[in-house]
C-alpha cells in the first residue's frame, strides 16, 4: 500500500457525529415545517368544506337567537316526505313542516343504504341530524306567509322554529 491510500476504517461510534449547529437544525427544521403546514392549513380552511351533501329547500324565517320566542314544544325526527322537503315526524306520526331561524341550511347525503339529512346553523354547525330525536320550541302559524316558497304545503299549518334545536335521543 501507498501512503495516500489507508484501509476503511469503520466509523468512531463514541464521537459526537453531529456539531451544535446541526443539533439546532434538527430541532428547529420540524418545527418550521410544521408551523408552515398549519398556517397553510388556516388560511384555507373554510367551514362551507364541510356541508356535505346535496341541498335540500328549506323554509325559513326572519328569527333570529335573542328575538321574541314562542313557547310551544315539539318533539320528533327528521324525514323527507314524498316531494323530497323536510318534515318532522313526531311520536304520534303527524309530519310537521319546520319553518327553520334565518339563513339556517339543509343537505341530503346518501351513507350506506339510507340517505342522512343534516340541518346546518348560519356558523355552519350540525345543529339536526335525520336519525336524532329532536326537541325545538317555537311556535305554529298559517302557512300563509310561506305560501308559494319551495317546500311549503299548500294549506295548513307550519311550526316556526324559535329556539336552539335541542337532541334528546337517537334512533
Amino acid at each position: 500500500m501507498t501512503d495516500t491510500q489507508r484501509p476503511a476504517q469503520p466509523p468512531d461510534i463514541g464521537r459526537r457525529t453531529l456539531t451544535p449547529f446541526g443539533y439546532a437544525v434538527c430541532v428547529v427544521v420540524p418545527i418550521l415545517v410544521a408551523a408552515i403546514g398549519l398556517t397553510i392549513l388556516h388560511f384555507n380552511y373554510d367551514k362551507e368544506d364541510l356541508v356535505a351533501g346535496s341541498r335540500i329547500p328549506v323554509l325559513t324565517s326572519d328569527w333570529q337567537p335573542g328575538d321574541d320566542a314562542s313557547d310551544v314544544l315539539v318533539q320528533g325526527e327528521l324525514s323527507r316526505d314524498d316531494a323530497g322537503c323536510l318534515v318532522l315526524t313526531t311520536s304520534e306520526g303527524q309530519q310537521v313542516t319546520p319553518v327553520w331561524p334565518a339563513d339556517y341550511e339543509a343537505t341530503v347525503q346518501r351513507v350506506g343504504p339510507s340517505d342522512q339529512i343534516k340541518v346546518y346553523d348560519t356558523d355552519r354547525d350540525i345543529v339536526a341530524r335525520s336519525d336524532q330525536q329532536l326537541q325545538m320550541g317555537g311556535g305554529y302559524t298559517d302557512v300563509g306567509e310561506y305560501a308559494g316558497r319551495p317546500c311549503a304545503p299548500t294549506s295548513g299549518e307550519v311550526f316556526v322554529v324559535q329556539s336552539e334545536i335541542e337532541v334528546v335521543g337517537s334512533s
